[in-house]
């Protein structure tokens, strides 16, 4: 796979493509394996990219006194 940048949403759908490639029993052997080294690339950029958003996610909640309060992503789900 050449080095590019791609979108979220343009990486899954490469992934989407390459995943349906693979169903297909009549892939050979080499292209299989490279088409799974290209996807599991794909799949590490996207969790990469995922995470930096999570990180940059904030959540609105009511503290006890009934007031919105902004609490980070991380922070809240471990309630």
């Amino acid at each position: 796979m050449k080095k590019e940048t791609l979108d979220f949403e343009e990486s899954l759908k490469k992934l989407e493509d390459i995943v349906q490639k693979l169903e297909n029993p009549d892939v050979p052997l080499q292209e299989g394996f490279a088409l799974y080294e290209d996807g599991m690339r794909l799949s590490s950029q996207m969790k990469k990219e995922l995470n930096e958003i999570e990180k940059k996610v904030k959540i609105l909640q009511k503290n006890a006194k009934g007031e919105m309060q902004e609490t980070d992503f991380e922070e809240a789900d471990n309630e």
